[in-house]
């Protein structure tokens, strides 16, 4: 429901708004094979493209192909990159979340509705009402009270409870655990199906996916405290989250501003909040990622709980093959880190020759021994920033934070500056992986002191929002192919805009060159 305390005006907008489904794809580009076979008299070709006539045009939330080229000198050798680059809906595109600095409300409300939000719809600013809803689920939190284990009380004071009964539980455990009860505590849901009424549809996804976050960030934040001190009582970790997320509140922060104090276990510096910010809103949309394509297999199974949507969602966002990486890396270097160069290097190499965590990638060519490579660009854009603070000062490192980094600086030096030569093969180009998003990922929350077990969640955050724009086009259309060629109309053009090929050069520099983090 909406907030009661909305205006009337306010409310019939934003009504208005969520009622908006966007247009589908009629891009179909395995019926017209089809039909193209039929003609030529390719009975043969036909029969086959039958065998795939199921699987439907395109998708027209999200794009990201190779849009930019850039040379970067790799030790004896000069790599051309060939950087891939996303687009929401065709609308918004990387470098104008970077350039313009556009609010998570702003792209959030592209991927939903398929256009940017008017300054101006019957004197209302959508963007800002759209930001509003959001925080109104988010902060209603606090006041929530539903049955538990023991009974009827606080939603807050509940998660106090099972933190202090599980305190090594990571937040999707929280979500998990708090997901179950609400199912329990609702019996007559109407889950996800196309025949309900798409505003209340995504009323629901909406307050069930900020009240995951909620649950998720509030359990990270006790468990900060709890690690200052063990012997805290669930209703002083209660008190200390409600405070810190009033506090938020009072002082106009959105959502995702207390999210980040509430990651860090204390108020975020300005500094902190934008890098935070910057990382999360590139993640709320990734094409045909893993988690992605459950959310949509969930809508086309027409879920019988929102709850489980999210649940299972998550479950794939931390698998191994997925953002489960970043997971893998921090026990690799947890592994090299007590040893001595020569046998640290040695190891990195080693590895290199199953699976480096956060360098390569499945299902693009980010690893080769010739002199062109695509390239991920996030990495870049995610820590270019917190390189910049760290040299203003602006963020102080301990001196294992500084030691954990310069391991993560020689890994990018061993694993694409230098490329590793195999035994036999010594007369081939050495191969060469560049990083992936969770590279960028690890580095920055391992600089901000984010705890090990809580560096995926700040993507499920985001993340959350682009499961809900594919659930709204799965109802529309099933799209359900684990890859999924973008509809023609959405794929950005190639132009002179050179910013996101200047983040990855940048970034390609200071790794290559000097130690960044002084010990």
């Amino acid at each position: 429901m909406l907030n009661k305390n909305m205006e009337t005006k306010q409310e019939s907008v934003i009504r208005k708004i969520l009622s908006e489904v966007p247009a589908t794809s009629t891009y179909s580009p395995v019926n017209e094979a089809i039909e193209r076979a039929t003609e030529l008299g390719e009975d043969k070709i036909a029969a086959a493209l039958n065998g795939f006539s199921s699987m439907p045009q395109s998708t027209n939330v999200f794009a990201n192909p190779v849009l930019h080229k850039a040379a970067v000198d790799c030790k004896d050798a000069q790599i051309t990159l060939n950087i891939r680059s996303f687009a929401i809906r065709g609308v918004v595109s990387e470098s104008e979340i970077i350039e313009n600095k556009l609010s998570p409300a702003s792209v959030i409300f592209v991927g939903l509705f398929g256009r940017k939000p008017n300054k101006d719809t019957d004197g209302i600013d959508e963007e800002n009402v759209f930001s509003e809803l959001i925080n109104n689920n988010f902060y209603k939190f606090t006041e929530l009270d539903r049955e538990g284990l023991t009974g009827k009380q606080s939603l807050i004071n509940q998660v106090a409870e099972f933190v202090k009964s599980f305190p090594d539980a990571g937040p999707e455990a929280a979500i998990q655990h708090f997901s179950t009860l609400r199912k329990l505590s609702e019996p007559n849901q109407q889950g996800i199906k196309g025949t309900r009424d798409p505003v209340d549809l995504l009323l629901e996804l909406i307050g069930t996916h900020m009240e995951n976050v909620a649950v998720g960030t509030v359990s990270v934040f006790m468990r900060h405290q709890l690690r200052e001190s063990n012997a805290l009582h669930p209703q002083v970790l209660a008190m200390r989250a409600n405070d810190l997320i009033s506090e938020h509140q009072k002082s106009g922060k959105t959502t995702f501003q207390t999210c980040y104090s509430l990651l860090l276990g204390r108020q975020a510096s300005a500094v902190e909040a934008n890098i935070l910010e910057r990382m999360g809103i590139i993640q709320t949309h990734h094409g045909s990622a893993g988690s992605n394509v459950v959310a949509r297999y969930l809508a086309s199974l027409y879920a019988g709980a929102v709850s489980d949507f999210f649940v299972a969602s998550q479950m794939a966002l931390d698998g191994d093959r997925h953002f489960g990486a970043i997971h893998d890396m921090t026990a690799f270097i947890n592994e090299i880190e007590p040893l001595d160069t020569e046998a640290r290097e040695k190891a990195i190499r080693e590895r290199m020759r199953s699976a480096l965590p956060t360098f390569g990638h499945p299902m693009i060519a980010a690893a080769g021994r010739s002199d062109e490579i695509q390239q991920d660009p996030r990495p870049a854009i995610y820590f270019n920033p917190f390189i910049d603070a760290v040299e203003k000062g602006e963020i102080q490192l301990s001196d294992r934070q500084k030691k954990r980094l310069a391991i993560m600086q020689r890994l990018y030096q061993i694993a694409f500056v230098e490329g590793v030569v195999r035994a036999g093969r010594e007369d081939e180009p050495p191969l060469r992986l560049t990083p992936n998003t969770d590279f960028g990922g690890w580095a920055v929350q391992e600089g901000l002191d984010i705890y090990e077990s809580d560096r995926t969640f700040l993507t499920y955050i985001f993340r959350g929002f682009g499961w809900i724009m594919d659930a709204r086009e799965q109802l529309q259309l099933k799209i359900i192919r684990p890859v999924i060629p973008p509809d023609p109309e959405i794929v950005p053009k190639p132009s002179d805009d050179t910013t996101i090929a200047n983040e990855v050069v940048a970034l390609h520099n200071r790794m290559a060159g000097a130690e960044i983090f002084d010990q």
